[in-house]
């Protein structure tokens, strides 16, 4: 197994000889950076084999722009198209979704909220399985203030 080190923006720093806050400015396209040192900045990234940080970027901005989406069931045409239009309006709004399945199960639809929460998406959408009484395992979200939809069919 490779385990060659991620290329990090003080890698590519070092490298041109300027500090990181220009790379980071560069590389986000900031309006304050030269055209020509975002130029040299994103060519030598490519170069280098870098690759964007998201953990890091999410960790620093409390944002994951992710979407949680639970599912009772997936074997439905309904659930399907359901899911290719969250998929389209969370694609469009810059935002990527994971998806869970409870298989109709309280058990593992407890287990998927609380790996969604973990996950730190910043919002959840979800279709409850039959088994569901309460929304006792939901409460984490609700303490946070995060975004939540509960669809049925």
């Amino acid at each position: 197994m490779n385990t060659k080190k991620d290329i990090t923006i003080y890698d590519i720093a070092r490298k041109l000889k300027v500090s990181s806050a220009t790379v980071s400015r560069a590389l986000n396209d900031s309006e304050s950076t030269n055209k020509n040192t975002k130029k040299l900045v994103k060519d030598t990234a490519n170069q280098m084999g870098y690759r964007h940080n998201t953990f890091a970027s999410s960790l620093r901005n409390q944002k994951t722009n992710t979407i949680g989406v639970l599912m009772h069931e997936l074997n439905s045409s309904f659930i399907t198209s359901v899911l290719t239009g969250i998929e389209k309006v969370t694609n469009e709004t810059g935002y990527d979704i994971i998806i869970a399945h409870s298989s109709e199960s309280l058990k593992k639809e407890i287990a998927n909220v609380q790996n969604l929460f973990h996950k730190r998406v910043d919002g959840l959408i979800a279709s409850l399985s039959n088994e569901t009484k309460n929304l006792d395992h939901f409460q984490p979200f609700f303490d946070k203030k995060y975004l939540l939809y509960f669809m049925t069919e």
